[in-house]
């Protein structure tokens, strides 16, 4: 039978690939619309013609692929951290600062979520349509979006839940740096000796 640190291990490497997946297909949709807002302006230019909507789709899959990124960038531990006092600090006062940023951070992405459930809501209700010649049913975009908030906000929960769990339980200081603390130096620089070295075989 799983212990509950080893079910929040593979529910976060559950939620780690579907983050994964879904930063890639927002990365795709990123590029799509990049290449028909180019088919776009050649036709503007060269034959005075419209894709009509090209510009209006890139904003959604700016806005939806950016959601969904989030929680991705949690994971990946890739958030923008101010570390310089929590460096030079033991472990476990280290730990209750990374507790202290999960939960700020969770709840930014609560608020955030319901902020928008209340916008998504309005639109399906309302019917509402965006005002350009796609007139495309803003319930879509909108529930993409409120999808990749929902998403952050369940990662956050289960990191936040994690690190209390190595803390209380575990008495494990180490996995609470693994799950949540910033990447340290040493780490970015394995990092980047593993992907050098992975090219250099590709290459080869």
């Amino acid at each position: 039978m799983q212990t509950l640190p080893q079910l929040l291990d593979r529910l976060l490497a559950g939620a780690h690939a579907i983050s994964r997946w879904a930063v890639y297909l927002g990365g795709g949709a990123i590029l799509l619309s990049s290449f028909l807002i180019s088919i776009d302006v050649l036709a503007r230019r060269f034959f005075g013609l419209s894709t009509w909507g090209a510009d209006e789709l890139s904003y959604y899959a700016l806005a939806v692929s950016t959601s969904w990124a989030c929680a991705y960038t949690l994971l990946v531990r890739a958030h923008i951290r101010i570390d310089l006092v929590t460096a030079h600090l033991p472990g476990r006062s280290k730990a209750i600062f990374h507790i202290i940023a999960l939960l700020g951070l969770g709840y930014m992405a609560f608020a955030a979520s319901g902020a928008m459930y209340h916008v998504f809501l309005r639109s399906w209700t309302r019917g509402s349509t965006s005002i350009t010649t796609l007139q495309t049913p803003l319930w879509i975009p909108q529930g993409l979006f409120l999808a990749g908030l929902l998403f952050f906000t369940l990662v956050t929960a289960l990191i936040l839940l994690r690190v209390v769990v190595a803390i209380v339980i575990e008495r494990d200081v180490a996995t609470v740096n693994r799950v949540a603390g910033s990447v340290s130096i040493a780490e970015e620089t394995e990092h980047a000796i593993v992907e050098a070295s992975e090219l250099q075989k590709g290459n080869s």
